[in-house]
């Protein structure tokens, strides 16, 4: 099986709207341009389809394991390879060159071990100085490109026309020689065929409450089945800390109905097995179990997963009163003090998995050696590296979870971390009408869903714990941007970003990303508790929000991440009882 960093392995509905009418899109193998190619890269992709399963390591196309050299991500000598952007579009449609976009995450191991095996193979080097322009992408940068691929990585490996419009997707590890055969087929088949294929427009109408009742008890069973009684979680192939999940359960326990019984019993379990995949030395949860128990960890540190790991454990502590969860949730919120949190108080992104995976002056350490150490054994070699960029979406997750955990336990410091996150990132990320950038970049062409959502989010939470007006001010400032310049005709739902002046072809047509959607969703009904005038203009558009993500589509291609869309359906309920 192939190795991949995934963030989300079983999401695989999207929706598109292009500039000519809506488009539903389903993420599986391109075969519009390379019909031919299909059955050489269906071998690769459905190595890893499986519930979303992530190897413990690549394969062959013999299927033999690789040598240990192979899984070494340490890194080689640096390639040379184009910025994502016109400029290199425009290059190969001057060249008729494809272009290969190589997105990768700065903290992913497979990444690190593509980029030293077959991205340094002579072949492989040759193959696509002949006849590619290479791209690479940190897609932790780039929030538009981490969803539209996201499905297919980490690494995803894309391939494009000279056009600039998808021709084939890989997904996680390939290997050289794999690499090296789907490559000539990519340039082969590209000379044979053109053919392109279309999809139908739609429509989206808003929905009835019985039609909202109807979609959440079947998203709710569907959400069961994959429930795992032994080892808690969700699915049983590999084992990850779903945290809206998490947070689906304890919200039904608070409930105090029929089933809150049942979801406190389930929430309580899964807290407690996934603990095992909390780093005993340094605090914070790793991203997941490469199994189908918690005990095989891989070890990347992501600060999307810090949040909800706090968030849960908080809640569970307010829920319970059980100190188990309160020293859980303290554990990972000093990880991210120690080691994720800035000087101003700004958080950084993500923590690599292996040391010195991007120095070749030192040596290289996996991930499972270094974190096997103890503290002192760990800082006598150095530590992992962090991205320190300071994304909006990443503050915002966890400026909201710190608000969580101030109010499940009442540690001053919590909110006192919050407020200096929030007050540091909006300094230095809100343009001029008030949302924010992805990083400090005010001025940026191209804004984003992601940032906003979550950071609004953020703010709203804020305002609750501290009845500070400020940030019900930025709060509203953002939900005006999101609806005057994200919302998507027809009432499709919210668009990805902003328009790009610099897209083409594929790149051109702007998504409507589930996830931060909900995300945003969950953000206009904090809003709407908190300003009931916002509330009494916007019930409406909540509606129309809601019903553009619930189709069957969508909600299936969560595959077991479907607790978030259970929240959303639940706390915008009131308020989209008020739109007539």
């Amino acid at each position: 099986m192939m190795g991949r960093c995934i963030t989300k392995p079983d999401r695989l509905a999207v929706r598109s709207v292009s500039m000519t009418g809506l488009r539903p899109m389903r993420l599986v193998f391109v075969a519009l341009v390379l019909p031919t190619v299909l059955a050489v890269v269906l071998a690769v992709v459905l190595a890893g389809c499986a519930e979303g399963v992530r190897a413990q390591g690549p394969r062959s196309a013999s299927g033999a394991s690789p040598t240990a050299v192979v899984m070494d991500g340490a890194p080689g000598e640096a390639l040379a390879w184009s910025e994502y952007g016109k400029e290199a579009f425009d290059r190969a449609k001057r060249e008729n060159k494809l272009v290969l976009l190589d997105g990768a995450a700065e903290w992913c191991h497979w990444c690190h071990v593509m980029e030293a095996t077959s991205y340094h193979d002579a072949r492989v080097r040759k193959i696509l100085d002949e006849s590619f322009i290479t791209i690479k992408v940190d897609v932790d940068a780039r929030p538009d490109l981490e969803e539209r691929y996201g499905d297919w990585g980490w690494p995803a490996t894309i391939v494009f026309s000279p056009g600039a419009e998808e021709i084939a997707k890989y997904k996680g590890y390939i290997a050289p020689d794999d690499f090296v055969h789907l490559l000539e087929e990519v340039v082969r088949a590209n000379r044979e065929s053109h053919e392109k294929k279309s999809a139908p427009e739609i429509v989206r109408t808003r929905l009835s409450p019985d039609a909202f009742a109807y979609a959440a008890r079947d998203t709710e069973a569907r959400l069961a089945s994959y429930w795992d009684d032994d080892e808690g979680g969700w699915g049983r192939m590999q084992k990850a800390p779903i945290g809206g999940n998490n947070a689906w359960l304890l919200h039904r326990a608070r409930a105090g109905d029929a089933g809150s019984a049942e979801a406190r019993k389930n929430a309580e379990l899964v807290l407690h097995k996934q603990a095992k995949i909390i780093d005993p030395v340094w605090g914070g949860i790793y991203q997941y179990s490469a199994a189908s128990d918690w005990d095989h960890p891989h070890f990347e540190k992501l600060a999307t997963f810090q949040a909800p790991a706090i968030e849960n454990y908080a809640e569970a502590f307010a829920l319970t009163k059980d100190v188990f969860y309160k020293d859980r949730a303290l554990a990972v919120r000093d990880y991210v003090k120690n080691h994720l949190t800035r000087a101003d108080g700004g958080f950084y992104t993500t923590q690599d998995a292996d040391l010195n995976a991007h120095d070749r002056a030192h040596p290289f350490m996996s991930g499972h050696d270094f974190y096997a150490r103890d503290d002192a054994q760990r800082r006598s070699v150095g530590e992992p590296r962090v991205d320190t960029h300071v994304y909006a979406r990443e503050n915002g997750l966890l400026i909201a979870a710190h608000v969580s955990l101030y109010e499940g336990t009442n540690d001053p410091t919590a909110l006192a971390a919050a407020l200096a996150a929030a007050n540091s990132v909006y300094a230095t990320h809100a343009t001029s009408s008030g949302a924010v950038a992805h990083d400090a970049e005010p001025r940026a062409k191209v804004l984003f869903l992601a940032d906003n959502a979550a950071f609004g989010l953020a703010c709203v939470r804020l305002h609750a714990a501290t009845r500070d007006p400020v940030h019900l001010e930025r709060a509203r400032k953002i939900a005006a941007f999101i609806e005057s310049e994200l919302a998507a005709p027809q009432n499709a739902g919210l668009f990805a970003s902003t328009k790009d002046p610099d897209a083409s072809g594929v790149f051109a047509t702007r998504r409507l990303p589930f996830e931060h959607e909900i995300v945003a969703l969950r953000f206009f009904a904090r809003l709407a508790e908190q300003d009931p005038a916002w509330a009494a203009t916007h019930a409406c558009f909540v509606a129309d929000v809601m019903s553009a993500v619930t189709t069957p589509e969508d909600i299936h291609g969560q595959g077991r991440w479907l607790g978030d869309y259970l929240l959303a359906e639940s706390e915008t309920r009131s308020l989209r009882s008020r739109c007539r």
